[in-house]
């Protein structure tokens, strides 16, 4: 997918991703991209101190709004179609980058290329 397809769809509020290779077949993985925008009209009804972490947070977003989660997830509960609960997860990392420059070192790490990134349906990521 060419960068400026990818920033079109992340700005709208999809999330793509790949497959990540874990060491143990109980366990299924995923890189999961989307982008984080900040809720201004929220925040601009916050008197100043009120909702620190809340702020803090949407801080982050508009400094680096590039989130990439990495999940390895045990097998059985995505094919029982469940929902998944914080201890059905071996790894579940997130990260904020921001730039896509970012993100593509960040996911070479893992032997990927932004341009190579599918749909979440693709990967049949959880």
């Amino acid at each position: 997918m060419e960068r400026e397809h990818l920033e079109h769809f992340l700005s709208r509020g999809f999330e793509l991703g790949f497959v990540k290779e874990t060491d143990d077949l109980q366990f299924l993985g995923w890189i999961l991209l989307s982008k984080r925008v900040p809720e201004e009209r929220y925040l601009s009804l916050l008197r100043p101190g009120e909702e620190p972490e809340y702020v803090a947070q949407q801080e982050l977003f508009r400094t680096r709004p590039y989130q990439v989660q990495v999940l390895e997830l045990h097998r059985d509960v995505l094919e029982s179609g469940r929902y998944e609960t914080e201890e059905d997860f071996r790894r579940n990392e997130v990260h904020y980058f921001s730039s896509l420059d970012e993100v593509e070192e960040f996911a070479q790490g893992f032997g990927h290329a932004l341009e190579n990134i599918k749909w979440l349906r693709e990967i049949n990521a959880p």
